[in-house]
């Protein structure tokens, strides 16, 4: 009786590590979760009629549906870092909640995961959010808006109205860089929505890789006492840690 739970709670985790690399190979799926290669693929083939992977020779890659090809660039910087953040940001997801998704690309990420969840309200002013959620079995809104290209997100009146209108359980927001009071954005377009978004939420979780600690942008989108927890990873220096744990609750990964 204990098999099924168990088998489901395996080809979670195998659908969550394909959609964070990409693609992987039967063998090392195997390794990873202790069970035989007939196990994987036997999983392989369940998450294939779900549309979530797509099987291959010796492996599985990301589906169709889920895989960016916008911000590739961006995409292969601190990749594993964004990897973690996702995975931890997955678990302050509250069940049945409404959650808002900022732009960027560790948010990206962790819409990539939502996909795995089935009883959230998700709204979100990022078109490439939303393209990674196209066959969500959560219920997906889109702000709208006029479309920053360099972003691919929506902003503008239209947009912020969108956002104000509704009540969040929870908000991840990106960010370029800080200053000494809050984190910024390069984009003087994007502050309107991201203090909407940030007003509209119960709780506030800012996802930023510790590169973005040592850099800086025009616009500060919000203060600390705005922002309920900054979720970053180790490479935060003692520091750092000990300035923005002042302002802030910290959860590194």
């Amino acid at each position: 009786m204990l098999a099924k739970p168990l088998n489901i709670e395996r080809r979670t985790k195998v659908a969550q590590l394909i959609m964070l690399r990409g693609s992987i190979s039967v063998r090392e799926l195997a390794r990873q979760f202790d069970v035989s290669t007939e196990t994987i693929r036997k999983d392989l083939i369940l998450l294939e009629k779900e549309n979530i992977i797509s099987k291959e020779h010796g492996g599985a890659t990301i589906s169709s549906h889920y895989s960016e090809s916008h911000f590739s660039d961006k995409l292969l910087k601190n990749s594993a870092v964004k990897t973690r953040l996702a995975q931890k940001a997955l678990e302050m997801v509250p069940e049945r909640g409404v959650v808002i998704l900022d732009t960027g690309t560790t948010v990206l990420q962790i819409a990539k995961l939502l996909n795995l969840k089935n009883d959230l309200v998700i709204i979100t002013n990022s078109l490439i959010a939303a393209e990674a959620l196209e066959n969500t079995e959560n219920q997906l809104l889109l702000t709208g808006g006029q479309l920053r290209r360099k972003s691919m997100s929506f902003v503008g009146d239209w947009a912020t109205r969108a956002v104000a209108s509704i009540r969040a359980d929870i908000t991840f927001v990106g960010c370029d860089g800080f200053h000494e009071d809050g984190p910024c954005s390069r984009s003087y377009r994007e502050l309107d929505v991201k203090q909407t978004i940030i007003e509209n939420s119960e709780k506030v979780v800012l996802v930023a890789d510790s590169s973005k600690f040592s850099r800086d942008g025009l616009y500060r989108f919000a203060t600390f006492d705005q922002i309920d927890y900054l979720l970053t990873d180790s490479g935060i220096t003692g520091q750092q840690r000990e300035l923005f744990s002042s302002h802030v609750e910290l959860i590194v990964v």
